[in-house]
């Protein structure tokens, strides 16, 4: 089937499904499917994370050969959404005292915007650096190039992950063959699709709930201010069940029948006892105590990093928006409100894009597990199709002679980062060298002043007393 040669490949790890869309944007801001395939990942990965290199690489490549069949193209890249445990924001500020009032130029943004890069640790990776704003001297700008100050304070939202994340994931897609072109945060990307403007800026609460995580972020003025990964989800409730001897697909199943996230009058006229598969009953009280406390544990830790953000239910006025998988539970929203405090709750159950789904899939996307692989297409730019099926593709990985040349290139480049922050630090000593000669030397001309003054001051006395003893 023919199929345009311009289109993008996201791929979603999820902790019980990798999911994957190609998809075409249409002039009109919408998305176009191609082709779509997911995979079970529930023996590899774990709360977002890869603990089977081999399962994963085999998963990566089943879903490219899907997709390419589908299109009949090849794939010469891919966008991969990262997430899972682990992830979470560190605020940073990078002090520079100017000496004197100096213009703020876009170089000196970068200059620190690169320093709080750097202070990244060896055990974690900065995935994403946000501005919030710059202080000079006592006010704050989000916008300060062109202004002048004695001294400019840069502060910054860094989304941080453990170090192994991306090596993780780019160990299992070279395995497979498949280049990277981009690694976004899949909850912002998330994010970006269903929030509306009026959200982001009056402040609200993004929770995302999933199979093993629950995603929880923060905006406020059409920023992020908050971000944590909480290692929790609807697989937990699930195992929660399947501790009263229950198979993970039937504790799925009484789950949704029965589950609730708290009980009212109409579940306690409820029968007093579950009718399980294998002809054994359990007490319908026994099994929602055991939902209830999941759930509670859940929203009781999302209602936790709020706090921590360090905003109020009443400063966050768009108030919470909650999407995902485990959030499909009866009476939810009044958990919500009673742990929170939050009446004002949105449940999401679709994104702000056009999306035109393939005809041959009628029910496309009726779960919604594919909502954070189209937000991942919305974030790419770059083209993913590699030719038609069949044609003989380039190099994906480079050989050890270009990664020794690559290796140069980046020691020649850190030299030169070096060879420039050195004559910076060179400049700037030269220009306080001239500043305090300059200071000393008014000084000196002061000291110098004020001795003639007080010689002066003392001849005129000494000539006034001899004049007082001529008369």
């Amino acid at each position: 089937m023919a199929t345009p040669d311009n289109f993008i490949v996201a791929i979603e790890i999820g902790s019980s499904k990798v999911t994957a869309i190609a998809g075409k944007k249409e002039p009109d801001g919408g998305i176009k499917v191609l082709a779509l395939a997911q995979e079970p990942s529930t023996t590899f990965i774990r709360k977002g994370r890869i603990n089977n290199i081999n399962k994963m690489s085999q998963c990566i490549l089943n879903i490219k050969e899907r997709l390419e069949k589908k299109l009949q193209k090849n794939i010469c890249r891919v966008y991969v959404g990262i997430g899972g445990m682990g992830m979470h924001t560190v605020a940073n500020t990078i002090v520079r005292n100017l000496g004197s009032k100096m213009e703020v130029t876009q170089e000196m943004i970068d200059s620190i915007s690169d320093e709080n890069r750097s202070s990244a640790t060896p055990d974690r990776d900065i995935l994403e650096a946000i501005p919030q704003e710059f202080k000079l001297g006592t006010q704050l700008q989000n916008d300060p190039v062109g202004m002048l100050t004695e001294s400019i304070e840069g502060r910054y939202l860094n989304i941080v992950a453990n170090s192994s994340v991306k090596e993780e994931i780019r160990n299992c897609f070279h395995s497979a063959n498949v280049a990277i072109a981009d690694l976004p945060i899949t909850v912002q990307a998330l994010a970006d699709t269903m929030l509306t403007e009026s959200e982001r800026r009056s402040g609200c609460v993004f929770i995302d709930m999933g199979a093993e995580t629950t995603s929880v972020a923060v905006y406020k003025n059409n920023l992020l201010r908050h971000l944590a990964t909480i290692p929790l989800g609807g697989a937990n409730i699930n195992r929660d069940i399947m501790s009263l001897q229950i198979e993970d697909d039937e504790a799925e199943k009484l789950k949704l029948m029965y589950g609730t996230a708290i009980a009212d009058n109409e579940d306690e006229t409820q029968a007093a006892a579950i009718q399980l598969n294998d002809g054994r009953s359990v007490k319908f009280e026994e099994f929602c105590g055991l939902v209830e406390a999941r759930e509670e544990e859940i929203v009781m830790n999302i209602n936790n990093q709020i706090t921590l953000s360090k905003y109020t239910k009443e400063s966050l006025i768009g108030g919470l928006i909650v999407t995902g998988g485990a959030s499909n539970m009866r009476n939810i929203k009044k958990l919500f409100e009673t742990v929170t405090g939050f009446d004002k709750i949105r449940f999401v159950r679709n994104i702000n894009l056009q999306v035109r789904p393939p005809k041959d899939v009628p029910d496309f996307n009726r779960d919604g597990s594919f909502f954070a692989a189209i937000a991942l297409i919305d974030k790419g730019t770059e083209n993913c199709c590699g030719g038609d099926l069949g044609t003989a593709q380039p190099q994906i990985f480079p050989t050890e002679e270009q990664k020794a040349e690559e290796e140069r290139k980046r020691l020649e480049e850190e030299e030169r980062l070096r060879e420039e922050e050195r004559k910076r630090e060179e400049e700037e000593a030269e220009r306080l060298r001239l500043e305090e000669e300059q200071r000393l030397a008014e000084e000196k001309k002061k000291k110098r002043s004020e001795g003639f003054r007080k010689f002066f001051n003392k001849m005129k006395k000494t000539l006034g007393d001899l004049v007082e003893e001529k008369e």
